[in-house]
C-alpha cells in the first residue's frame, strides 16, 4: 500500500475509533441517569436510600440473572412468599403489600438471606455479598448490627412477626412466614 492509502486509512480508523467512543460515553452517561432517576423514584414512594451506585444495581441484577438461568425458570415476581416480598426488580422489600424503607446494606442482607431462603446463610457468606473488594472488609460484627437494625424494622411494619431466625453458631435463615407459623 502506498503512504496516502495508509494515511487515508488511518484517518478513516481514528474517526470511527472517535464515532464509537462518542456513542459509547452518550450510552453511559444515559444510564447513569437512568440509576439515578430510579433511586430518585425510590425516595419519594419510600424513603429508600439515593446513594444506590450502578454497580451494586447491575451485579445484583447480573447474580439474579445467572441464578435463574442456571435453574431454568422465569425471573420471579418476589424472591419470597407469604407476608414478605423482596422485589428484585425495584429493589423494594414489602410486608403485606406496603414497602418499607431499608437502607442499601440492609436491602443486600435481605435480598441475600431471600435468595437462600429456608436455608442457613453465614456470617462469612454474607461478608462476601456485602463487601467484595479485600481492602473493603468491616469487622464481622457488622452484620449483627445489619441483621437487628433488619429485624426491628420488619417486626415494627409487621406487627411483631419474626421473619430472620438465628441458628446458633452458624448464621441465619429468612423464613416465610406461614411456614414459621406452622412449625
Amino acid at each position: 500500500m502506498s503512504s496516502d492509502n495508509l494515511s487515508a486509512r488511518l484517518v478513516e480508523i481514528e474517526a470511527m475509533l472517535d464515532r464509537s467512543r462518542r456513542r459509547f460515553e452518550e450510552g453511559t452517561r444515559l444510564v447513569d441517569e437512568a440509576h439515578q432517576s430510579l433511586a430518585e423514584i425510590q425516595q419519594l414512594l419510600i424513603g429508600s436510600p439515593v446513594t444506590l451506585s450502578a454497580e451494586d444495581n447491575e451485579e445484583a441484577a447480573s447474580r439474579l440473572l445467572a441464578s435463574l438461568k442456571a435453574s431454568g425458570t422465569e425471573l420471579p415476581e418476589t424472591l419470597c412468599g407469604g407476608r414478605l416480598a423482596v422485589d428484585p426488580i425495584q429493589r423494594l422489600i414489602r410486608i403485606d403489600g406496603h414497602p418499607i424503607g431499608i437502607t442499601e446494606m440492609e436491602y443486600r442482607v435481605l435480598e441475600l438471606l431471600a435468595f437462600a431462603r429456608n436455608n442457613v446463610v453465614t456470617r462469612q457468606m454474607l461478608l462476601k455479598h456485602l463487601y467484595r473488594r479485600a481492602d473493603d472488609q468491616p469487622q464481622p460484627k457488622i452484620i449483627d448490627v445489619f441483621i437487628s437494625k433488619l429485624r426491628k424494622k420488619l417486626r415494627s411494619a409487621s406487627g411483631g412477626a419474626e421473619f430472620i431466625e438465628t441458628i446458633p453458631q452458624r448464621g441465619w435463615i429468612l423464613r416465610d412466614i406461614e411456614t414459621a407459623s406452622a412449625a
